[in-house]
């Protein structure tokens, strides 16, 4: 009887390293943030009458006639357009009429245009035919100026200083005439009647 020797059968599971990189210090995601959208252009159309202040974020383009004061970032009137009042802008282009002071970064004046007032102003264009009544300033940074509300604050009470100086002269002249009346009033003798004139020249006789 033959026995054969049997071998155990030994498994071998060949592993294999793998090297994992060492991780990076990537940079923070840096958040992409879209410009806010500019507010649309306000218009005053031909024909319109805008009566008070005008203030907007944008662009202001005055066609037709604002009674008030105007502040925005670029105004522009057109030939048709007027405004009775002051502007501060960054921007302002004028091609009708401004009767007001014009602060802003750069001011251009159409042939057109005519302004009635002073200028504060980085950069001034006056084209060939434009019109332009009052003082012109340079200024670094023309908008670091008084706001409109205190600027007629400031004119308001300037304009009621003289008219209170002017109210005392007349006091005064008022007080010196009264004072002429009733001066030769007070020096003047108290009439005397006929009676104490016979008895005081009886006193005297008898005396």
């Amino acid at each position: 009887m033959a026995f054969w020797n049997s071998k155990s059968k030994e498994s071998y599971v060949e592993t294999e390293t793998v090297a994992v990189p060492a991780p990076r210090n990537d940079p923070p995601a840096i958040a992409v943030v879209a410009p806010s959208p500019k507010p649309a252009a306000s218009v005053v159309a031909a024909g319109a009458v805008v009566s008070g202040s005008l203030s907007s974020p944008g662009d202001v383009h005055i066609e037709g006639i604002v009674i008030g004061d105007v502040r925005c970032d670029t105004l522009v009137v057109g030939k048709n357009g007027e405004v009775k009042g002051n502007v501060i802008s960054e921007i302002a282009t004028i091609r009708g009429r401004v009767s007001g002071d014009v602060r802003a970064r750069m001011i251009q004046l159409a042939t057109s245009g005519s302004i009635d007032g002073d200028l504060t102003h980085a950069i001034l264009i006056i084209e060939e035919g434009g019109q332009f009544e009052g003082r012109s300033k340079r200024s670094a940074d023309p908008l670091a100026g008084p706001s409109i509300e205190t600027t007629h604050i400031e004119e308001k009470a300037t304009a009621e200083r003289p008219a209170k100086k002017a109210k005392a002269p007349a006091a005064k002249a008022q007080t010196s005439a009264a004072a002429e009346t009733k001066a030769p009033v007070a020096n003047e003798e108290a009439p005397r009647s006929s009676l104490a004139d016979a008895l005081g020249d009886a006193f005297a006789v008898n005396a």
